[in-house]
C-alpha cells in the first residue's frame, strides 16, 4: 500500500495543549512544544522491566515506561520554578539527569508553593506591565526632549542646558535613564522566581525611588516647568504615575508573598533537620 498522501494522526498534548503528531503507535511520542510524552495507541502500558505491572511514569531520557520501583525522581529549576522529572535506572539515563537533584519528597511537600501560583501570576503581570510602560515612557521622554530642543523656539533659545553642543547632556542623561528603566524591567521579571521574590521586591522598590528621583531631576534640570505649554509635562507625569503605581503595588505584593515563602522554606529546613536528628538519635 502506498504512503503517498498519508498524514499521521494528531492529538492535543495533555500538558500544554499543543498539537502532537502520533508517529509511533507502539512507543512514546514527544510533544514538540513542551517535550511531554504521549503514549502510542497500541503501546503496552506495563513497566518495561516488570511485565504485568502497570507503569507509573515515563523516563524523560529514553522514554521507557517504568513502575515506581524502577524510577528515580529528581527535581530541577526551570525558569525559577521547580520541575519534577522521572528517569529509569539505566546508567545512561541517570547520567543524563545529573542536572537535577534527587527528589526529597518530604522536603518537596513542605516547600510546595502551589498556593502562590495565582498571586505570582498577578504580581508578574502587574510589575511586567509597569516595567514595559516605564521603558516606553523613557523612550517618549527622549523623543519629546529632542523635539523641544531642535524643533521649538523654546529649545533653540537655549532653555535646555548643554556643555559643548545643544543636546549633548540630553543624550547622556537619556541613555542613563533608558539603562535604569531596563534594569527595572529585568528586576520586575524576577518577582516570579520563588527564591528571588523577596529580594527582587525590595530591590524593585529601591530602583523605583531612584527612577522617580532621576526623572524629577531631569525635569528640573531641563527647565520643563518653564515650557510655554506644560500640557506635555502633565500628560507625561500622569502616565508615569500609572507605571510607578503598578510597579510599586507589584513590589509590595512580591515582598509580602516572598516573605511568606521565606518563612515556609525556613520551616521546611527546620523540619527536615529535626527529622534527620530524630532518625540518628541513639535509642
Amino acid at each position: 500500500m502506498s504512503d503517498v498522501g498519508y498524514h499521521p494522526p494528531t492529538i492535543m498534548c495533555p500538558v500544554c495543549g499543543g498539537q502532537v503528531t502520533i508517529l509511533y503507535s507502539d512507543k512514546i511520542n514527544r510533544c514538540e512544544y513542551c517535550g511531554s510524552p504521549v503514549l502510542g495507541s497500541s503501546q503496552s502500558r506495563d513497566c518495561v522491566n516488570h511485565p504485568g505491572r502497570l507503569a507509573k511514569g515515563v523516563c524523560h531520557v529514553c522514554g521507557d515506561l517504568i513502575c515506581e520501583e524502577c524510577m528515580e525522581k529528581r527535581v530541577g529549576d526551570y525558569g525559577g520554578k521547580l520541575l519534577t522529572i522521572v528517569n529509569c535506572r539505566k546508567p545512561s539515563c541517570v547520567a543524563a539527569s545529573q542536572w537535577a537533584k534527587p527528589l526529597d519528597e518530604e522536603y518537596q511537600r513542605l516547600t510546595n508553593m502551589d498556593w502562590a501560583d495565582h498571586i505570582d501570576n498577578v504580581i508578574l503581570r502587574i510589575t511586567g506591565l509597569g516595567g514595559i510602560m516605564l521603558m516606553i515612557l523613557e523612550l517618549i521622554f527622549v523623543l519629546t526632549l529632542f523635539y523641544l530642543q531642535y524643533f521649538t523656539p523654546w529649545g533653540q533659545a537655549g532653555n535646555i542646558p548643554y556643555y559643548f553642543f545643544p543636546g549633548d547632556l540630553m543624550i547622556i542623561l537619556s541613555i542613563l535613564g533608558n539603562v535604569l528603566s531596563a534594569v527595572v524591567m529585568q528586576v520586575a521579571l524576577q518577582v516570579y522566581i520563588h527564591e528571588r521574590q523577596l529580594s527582587s521586591g525590595i530591590i524593585l522598590l529601591i530602583l523605583l525611588v531612584i527612577e522617580v528621583a532621576y526623572l524629577v531631576f531631569r525635569g528640573l534640570f531641563f527647565n520643563l516647568l518653564s515650557l510655554p505649554d506644560t500640557t506635555i509635562v502633565a500628560v507625561f507625569l500622569g502616565a508615569f504615575l500609572v507605571a510607578v503605581t503598578l510597579i510599586f503595588t507589584g513590589a509590595l505584593l512580591a515582598i509580602r508573598t516572598g516573605y511568606k515563602k521565606y518563612k515556609q522554606y525556613k520551616f521546611a529546613q527546620e523540619e527536615i533537620r529535626r527529622m534527620s536528628e530524630g532518625q540518628h538519635a541513639p535509642h
